[in-house]
């Protein structure tokens, strides 16, 4: 059974004040609160993704018997896909789940079918003193009249990391035995560990999983995270079309396009003109789940890029691939380092990035018990209860004051450690986004000019934007970037 965090004192009549005092630290004295019978029997339908009922049964239980009058139906999901599309078609319909979880990048687009947390549960202040700023970006969005208002409430924050081998390192890069911090380093690194041969596949060892659309996992995360990086504005300052591709001026690395440098250079690794050429088609199958990660488990290439979790799917394969006689590298040299960066971390005074992804959790707009549904999260994500969440998935906290402690992680602190640093981008649809940045990538594999491609991307991402802009309204989200 898993552990049950400490229990609260039940709540009183202002059951909103005393979340808020709990959210914030903050202790009030609640006046006498009223008998079971008199209070009204409220039924809440919780959707979510991945996580399975087993880990919520405890804190549903324990909330349930803190408000006798409220039950808590739980159902998991796993298509992610067929998740939002049921959700949507069910709140068009006027039914639906009163609460659930919503991708980071989902928010701008679905905002209007959401009920913002009430302002006296939860402040904007206070939720930007509490959790991490991505969360803030992503979450705290303008309604129509222009007022700021917090639409979600996350229990973690994901980030791309680097996975690597570690026992090609010290065999390939012995004066380090891990990756380099910078991608200009990395780079020849990747050249050190590539071993090319006369199989079909190419390659004995390839260095790294980048530079295809169709066989690596996180294919349009990680070209999101270099055009960050490389310091593309992804859109204008009124988010009212896409400017990726244009030139945007020299920045300090000299730098004139960075979107056309963080494409050509992402694809770099699968061109085989390129000197870092070190990934093809026959490395990973397009059409499998696992795609590198078995590739990685293998031992066939030394470095994937990927989110937390999949440390654990890492290990998965690993002992299927054992079960079935094959050979494997050993779990023990499955490493987790930060994602390179443009420059030294130990000497530049650059600030960092990694790309953000994290599901948060809200409220339909249909619901019929929104306050009691915003009651229950904001229960959700207090410091107890997050600390139990980690345990149980090993994700990396969404809240300032856990950061410190997570980061001591042997295996996860890499994640804990670059929460404060990580990026998104407010997007219109993610899911044409996707397969419009998939087919550039296929064009400059083509050896198509990458600032002609991309340009078609920026009209066509453009396109999708509503007329107005992504916020159409005077005031913009607070903290926000065009990155």
């Amino acid at each position: 059974m898993p552990k049950i965090p400490p229990m609260k004192k039940a709540l009183a009549i202002l059951v909103g004040i005393a979340l808020l005092a709990s959210f914030t630290g903050c202790k009030k004295e609640q006046p006498e609160a009223t008998t079971a019978a008199t209070e009204e029997k409220i039924e809440l339908t919780y959707y979510r993704l991945f996580d399975g009922e087993d880990i919520f049964e405890p804190l549903i239980r324990q909330y349930e018997s803190e408000h006798k009058n409220i039950t808590i139906n739980y159902k998991k999901f796993t298509d992610a896909d067929k998740y939002l599309n049921l959700i949507i078609n069910e709140l068009a319909e006027g039914q639906g789940p009163d609460l659930f979880s919503m991708q980071n990048t989902w928010f701008v687009q679905h905002r209007k079918k959401l009920s913002p947390v009430p302002s006296d549960l939860i402040s904007v202040d206070d939720f930007k003193n509490v959790f991490v700023n991505i969360a803030s970006k992503d979450l705290i969005l303008p309604d129509d009249s222009g007022v700021n208002q917090i639409y979600g409430l996350p229990l973690y924050i994901d980030t791309l990391a680097l996975y690597y081998n570690q026992d090609q390192f010290e065999d390939a890069v012995p004066s380090r035995g891990k990756p380099a911090s910078t991608w200009s380093e990395l780079q020849e690194d990747v050249f050190k560990l590539t071993k090319a041969d006369n199989s079909f596949e190419r390659f004995e060892r390839a260095g790294i999983a980048m530079g295809r659309s169709d066989n690596v996992l996180r294919t349009v995360d990680i070209l999101y995270l270099l055009m960050i990086q490389f310091g593309a504005h992804f859109y204008d300052s009124k988010y009212s079309e896409a400017t990726f591709a244009e030139n945007q001026g020299a920045s300090t690395d000299g730098i004139e396009n960075p979107g056309v440098d963080a494409l050509q250079f992402y694809s770099s690794f699968a061109l085989p003109s390129s000197k870092y050429y070190t990934w093809n088609a026959s490395l990973s199958k397009a059409d499998s789940d696992e795609k590198e990660l078995k590739t990685f488990a293998r031992g066939k290439v030394a470095m994937i890029i990927g989110y937390s979790h999949m440390y654990q799917q890492i290990l998965d394969q690993i002992q299927q691939l054992e079960k079935k006689g094959e050979k494997t590298i050993s779990a023990n040299s499955v490493k987790i380092a930060p994602i390179p960066q443009l420059e030294d971390p130990k000497t530049s005074t650059e600030k960092r990035d990694t790309y953000g992804s994290y599901f948060a959790e809200t409220v339909s707009r249909t619901s019929e018990h929104s306050k009691e549904a915003w009651e229950f999260l904001s229960f959700l994500v207090s410091k107890e209860n997050l600390q139990y969440y980690n345990e149980q998935t090993h994700r990396p906290t969404s809240r300032r004051d856990m950061i410190d402690d997570q980061k001591e992680d042997p295996i996860y602190g890499v994640f804990a450690d670059q929460i404060g640093f990580a990026e998104s981008l407010p997007m219109a649809d993610d899911e044409a986004y996707d397969e419009i940045f998939k087919k550039v990538i296929d064009a400059v594999l083509a050896t198509k000019d990458a600032k002609e491609v991309l340009m078609v991307a920026q009209e066509e991402i453009s396109a999708l934007i509503p007329k107005g802009g992504l916020f159409p309204i005077t005031i913009l989200p607070t903290e926000g970037n065009t990155n």
